[in-house]
């Protein structure tokens, strides 16, 4: 009598991928690029090093499809123009979202070529499609300033340990990020 083998189990590389992409967006954003080594994400991801390769080539080439899987420029566009500042501040409070390229940029600054990818991938997924929905020739210093007004909310509210804001003190600095954003957003050219 013949053991009956089971059928290979068929893999679900979109599954798998998205399993990657979030354990790597989650290591590059705790222990930052340098301290964080492939076995690693693997692991929390449930794969082998192997097939992580095997989908992204590198650590570089994993770093740098994280970091622009984290960044959902379009949930910015799908927003109304005139409420850009407040839908905006809700969503980087909003504690269900995970907020994770300016920790994964900061702590990429310590290795030249993972610099070098933060560099270019915020550039080309953040800076320039925002300047180009700001529009205008000072599009691009507009976007810069929105890109740090944000980076600083999230690393002050969401990535150090403060004591959290009361209910008065979080709606406070809502109206001011949603003003301040707003404000960059409506202006005509300088």
């Amino acid at each position: 009598m013949d053991a009956i083998t089971p059928p290979p189990r068929k893999r679900d590389a979109v599954a798998t991928r998205a399993r990657i992409l979030e354990a790597a967006q989650r290591a590059f954003s705790e222990t930052g690029y340098s301290h964080t080594g492939i076995r690693e994400i693997a692991g929390m991801a449930g794969t082998s090093s192997t097939l992580l390769l095997r989908y992204f080539g590198s650590k570089a080439g994993l770093f740098e499809a994280a970091l622009t899987a984290s960044m959902p420029i379009d949930a910015v566009f799908a927003q109304p123009r005139e409420t850009i500042g407040r839908s905006l501040a809700e969503a980087l409070l909003d504690p269900a979202n995970a907020v994770r390229p300016p920790l994964m940029i900061a702590l990429a600054a310590g290795d030249p070529e993972a610099a070098a990818i933060a560099a270019k991938v915020f550039e080309s997924k953040t800076v320039a499609p925002v300047a180009a929905w700001l529009g205008g020739a000072d599009g691009r210093a507009r976007s810069l300033e929105m890109a740090m007004l944000a980076t600083g909310l999230v690393s002050y509210l969401r990535q150090l340990p403060l004591r959290p804001p009361s209910a008065d003190e979080r709606e406070h600095i809502v109206a001011w990020f949603a003003g301040a954003i707003q404000a960059i957003v409506d202006q005509t050219e300088r």
